[in-house]
């Protein structure tokens, strides 16, 4: 009986030993997976931050081809010939003649896109006519029962005094109390600036969010406006709205897109732009349009392995040193 208790005693406290030791390795196996996966999600988040300082780099590179383009001059280019041996100086003959320049090159592992584009290819908010702003109103299928009060609430927010258009708002509406700040009583210095203005709204702007349901939906009015420029327009790099709320004819309008493009009809080649010869054959009003842009913007996209990086600036145009007039950095994604 002894030895069969004695038995009994040690077969328990072998169990009770096994079940410990399952236990400390199941802490132990806890402890590993929790330290692996830390190990792993500290490598994506260095790979990740690796990956937005070169886009970030790439983007700046790319500030710095559009800078080289800008301070190149037509005469050094002939007959179709490299220019410096670099690819991309080929596309800045483009700029003398007010064409945009869509450049993209692999570089350091990674991918920059240059974009330069004219702020005179949209129309300039301070030069706008009421008929004006009514096309473009009507273009971006804003209801034209918001019309009035917008210009109106627009003219009260830029003019110097405090006198009230009929559907306007000054700076003792309760619209400007509630948000704790006064009407301008001067020119809108950029696009964003209009949803400051009381009946503006990013709706208005940007158009309708996609998904929201509306029977009336708006397609947005920022994307044809600039605050930049004399007011004329350059007919290279304006689009189909911008051309129709110009006091222009149909067939203007297909003839200059036609003529953007080129002879060969394809965007990106060398003929593309429409010459100083086009533009007197279609009569074009020196106070209307320009083929010498003032102002350009210039869109510098870096890429690495699907995360971006983005900057917008804007340069003038002659100027001996290029300095950005304005610059915005747009945010890395993956």
């Amino acid at each position: 009986m002894k030895s069969e208790t004695g038995s009994l005693k040690f077969e328990k406290k072998r169990g009770s030993a096994l079940v410990v030791v399952l236990w400390i390795i199941m802490i132990i196996a806890l402890i590993v997976s929790a330290f692996s996966f830390e190990m792993q999600l500290e490598a994506k988040i260095i790979t990740l931050q690796r990956k937005r300082f070169k886009a970030d780099q790439l983007a700046l590179a790319g500030i710095e081809m559009a800078k080289a383009m800008l301070a190149f001059k037509q005469s050094e280019n002939t007959a179709g010939e490299t220019v410096y041996q670099d690819p991309y100086m080929n596309e800045a003959a483009k700029i003398t003649n007010g064409v945009p320049v869509n450049y993209t090159e692999n570089l350091g592992g990674g991918e920059v896109t240059v974009k330069i584009d004219y702020e005179e290819g949209r129309r300039n908010i301070k030069m706008l006519t009421p008929e004006e702003w009514r096309m473009l109103f009507e273009q971006a299928g804003i209801p034209n029962s918001r019309w009035d009060e917008m210009l109106d609430c627009l003219v009260d927010w830029q003019d110097e005094n405090d006198l009230h258009q009929l559907n306007g708002a000054e700076s003792d509406d309760s619209f400007y109390i509630k948000r704790g700040y006064k009407c301008k009583n001067a020119p809108v210095d950029t696009v964003e600036e209009l949803m400051l203005i009381k009946n503006w709204d990013q709706e208005v702007l940007y158009g309708t969010p996609p998904g929201e349901k509306t029977d009336e939906p708006m397609t947005g009015i920022a994307s044809l406006l600039t605050t930049w420029g004399d007011g004329r327009v350059n007919p290279n790099s304006a689009g189909t709205n911008v051309l129709k709320s110009l006091p222009i004819s149909d067939t203007k309008i297909d003839f200059i897109l036609e003529g953007q493009n080129g002879l060969d009809g394809k965007a990106g080649t060398a003929d593309d732009g429409i010459t100083p010869e086009d533009l007197a054959a279609l009569g074009g009003d020196a106070a209307l349009f320009t083929l010498k842009p003032d102002y350009v913007k210039v869109t510098s996209i870096g890429t690495v392995a699907g995360v971006q990086s983005q900057i917008s600036c804007i340069f003038k145009l002659g100027e001996k040193a290029a300095v950005p007039l304005f610059w915005l950095e747009g945010k890395t994604s993956e």
